[in-house]
């Protein structure tokens, strides 16, 4: 099958999923790569934006019969190969592929495009201690769909050459240089993943069975995500609820929705990581079997009336009170909450811990939570 942008584009997409949400969120993969300084920066989104940036330069080109444009068309198409070259080489080095541009010089699909590119863009004229090695100039006899050049070189005597290069050759060689490279670098990342698929599942294992410290001392060096989950998921904070979780509803509560985030997001990241791993597979549409629906539309020459009331939300207050504000604002929203709620004496007293301690982040979040819950169960 013949090998798209498309099929690129994914494999880019899929190298930049795993770095934002593996790479960038656990010590088990930066300890894998060359997470340096300079690459904990925005270094690396930097290069992905750059390299889509290209794309469309090199697989959307447009030929033209004018020699300006011409000129200029294969310039940008041969510059932004180079480009999308040293990216490569680049990436290989971050993700340890253990390949270096001694190596890349050994595939034709890289040399031949570069040398292209040094004898048109890098160096049309060469020389080396003031003696000429050689001169390479565009052609003005041209063809739209190539890149033709007059070529004269030392090793030839200084003969004049016509050299010409297929513009759908150049492109066919460049993709399939990035897929081999695409692959090596995401065939790294697999075995990463694999490997961190065991972490989740021994995590998994241990949540259960292990005391709420050794758990925390667990996600601390394996799965420190979760602390960055929501409020006061801190180690710190949640130590402290958790020597409280005895003395008021508030605290078990935020205990126990802890280890329930913590199981959903072990979950939710084991199957991301599955998905991952997976080749993409065609869907076929048939492979569905469509339901039948029996329909029946009834007309009636009367307008319905209906006397069912709307039922009461809370999830506008909650919104608001999820982010802590000042005492105005949340007196305005706590009071617009407390008066669907009259009735309801854990999220009356909960609301008024929550203005008491509005300040106290471990105060009001677990009670925030226990509000939370309340609603949400009823």
């Amino acid at each position: 099958m013949k090998l798209t942008e498309e099929d690129l584009n994914y494999k880019l997409g899929k190298i930049g999923d795993i770095w934002n949400y593996f790479i960038l969120e656990y010590k088990f993969f930066k300890n894998q790569i060359k997470f340096t300084e300079e690459i904990q920066t925005n270094y690396f989104g930097d290069i992905l934006g750059y390299f889509k940036d290209t794309f469309d330069i090199i697989f959307n080109y447009k030929q033209s019969n004018s020699y300006s444009e011409r000129f200029s068309n294969h310039i940008g198409l041969l510059q932004s190969i180079y480009v999308q070259q040293d990216f490569i080489e680049e990436l290989l080095v971050i993700f340890k592929c253990s390949i270096n541009k001694g190596d890349l010089k050994n595939d034709l699909n890289y040399l031949i495009n570069r040398e292209i590119r040094n004898e048109l863009v890098g160096h049309p004229i060469r020389k080396h201690r003031g003696q000429l090695i050689s001169s390479c100039l565009f052609s003005y006899d041209g063809k739209s769909n190539a890149i033709v050049y007059l070529r004269y070189h030392k090793d030839n005597n200084y003969k004049f050459e016509s050299m010409e290069y297929p513009i759908f050759e150049i492109i066919d060689r460049h993709k399939n240089f990035l897929d081999k490279y695409f692959d090596k670098i995401l065939n790294k990342l697999k075995k990463s993943l694999v490997a961190f698929l065991k972490e989740i599942e021994n995590i998994q294992n241990i949540i259960d069975h292990k005391t709420f410290q050794e758990l925390l001392k667990v996600l601390e060096a394996r799965f420190e995500s979760i602390f960055k989950y929501d409020h006061i998921y801190d180690k710190i904070s949640l130590l402290e609820v958790y020597d409280r979780k005895n003395e008021h509803k508030r605290y078990e509560n935020f205990i126990d929705k802890f280890y329930e985030d913590l199981k959903i997001d072990l979950k939710e990241k084991k199957e991301y990581i599955s998905e991952l791993l997976e080749q993409n597979k065609e869907i076929e549409l048939n492979d569905f079997t469509l339901p039948v629906f029996d329909i029946k539309i009834m007309y009636s020459s009367e307008p319905k009336k209906t006397s069912k009331k709307l039922p009461v939300t809370y999830h506008y207050e909650l919104g608001k009170l999820a982010t802590k504000r000042n005492l105005i604002d949340f007196n305005f929203f706590a009071d617009s909450l407390q008066n669907k709620c009259l009735e309801n004496e854990v999220v009356l007293k909960e609301l008024s811990h929550m203005r008491s301690n509005i300040w106290n982040d471990i105060e009001y979040y677990s009670a925030f939570r226990l509000i939370y819950n309340e609603l949400n169960k009823s």
